[in-house]
């Protein structure tokens, strides 16, 4: 199939799924269009409906699962019982058995990464509950001093974090938190259990819950590959799963 770009240019995109599908999407760069600045991300206005239609055409199996923090990723999305795996799956609502405890970056860290960002104009240190993040999407060439500083806080001793790039961003996360820890944690239970999952994501943090689909028999659908690096393109072809599967229009 293929969608279209506001300048008309035909993208070719991936298959509709089967009603057996389960989906789990990312928010930065695969449904929402990447930022400036994390606090400066525009939500489309019809981002809540799309998500609920897609939920009542797959039974409700589907699922946010980002590296933002819970109340940022639920506000985002606009739909309050959505089930969304937040900060890489460190942090799961609903809240399920079996979750492991999980550590907390100390207050020396925390100051530090400030310290960082306030002497580096146009770069922002973002505060997670189980982790924080060192943003220079505005000032690349801080990228080297953002992974130093990181690699010296972890010098300090093990207290269970590592170390992950992401997009114009470095990021300390524990050990043992990923997005596909989200993914299989999700597919024990209903709705999701006995479904195809799909995991869409536009970077290498989505990666771990492109391979826990895998598992399942799913696959994951990279937005750069398959939708041509654009988050409209994926909001659109997702419109046209709900439709599709739902039985009320041709795919």
């Amino acid at each position: 199939m293929t969608e279209t770009t506001e300048s008309g240019v035909a993208v070719s995109g991936p298959a509709l799924p089967g009603p057996d599908a389960a989906f789990f999407l990312d928010l930065d760069g695969t449904l929402l269009e990447i930022a400036a600045r994390p606090d400066a991300v525009v939500v489309p206005k019809e981002l809540p409906d799309l998500l609920s239609r897609l939920r009542g055409a797959l039974g409700g199996a589907v699922a946010v699962v980002t590296g933002r923090g819970l109340a940022v990723a639920r506000g985002y999305a606009g739909v309050p019982d959505l089930p969304i795996g937040a900060e890489h799956g460190a942090v799961l609502d609903p809240a399920l058995p079996g979750a492991i405890p999980l550590p907390v970056p100390p207050p020396e860290w925390r100051r530090a990464a400030d310290e960082w960002a306030a002497a580096r104009p146009g770069t922002l240190a973002e505060h997670k509950t189980h982790g924080l993040v060192l943003h220079f999407r505005q000032r690349p060439e801080a990228e080297p001093e953002a992974l130093a500083l990181l690699a010296e806080l972890m010098r300090e001793g093990d207290r269970g974090f590592r170390v992950v790039p992401a997009h114009a961003a470095a990021e300390l996360r524990p050990v043992g938190a990923d997005k596909g820890g989200a993914v299989r944690r999700l597919m024990a239970i209903p709705p999701f259990t006995g479904r195809r999952p799909i995991f869409i994501g536009d970077d290498i943090t989505d990666e771990d819950g492109m391979a826990a689909c895998a598992e399942y028999g799913g696959y994951g659908l990279r937005v750069p590959d398959d939708f041509a690096g654009r988050p409209a393109l994926v909001r659109a072809w997702l419109g046209r799963v709900a439709t599709a599967v739902s039985g009320n229009g041709p795919g």
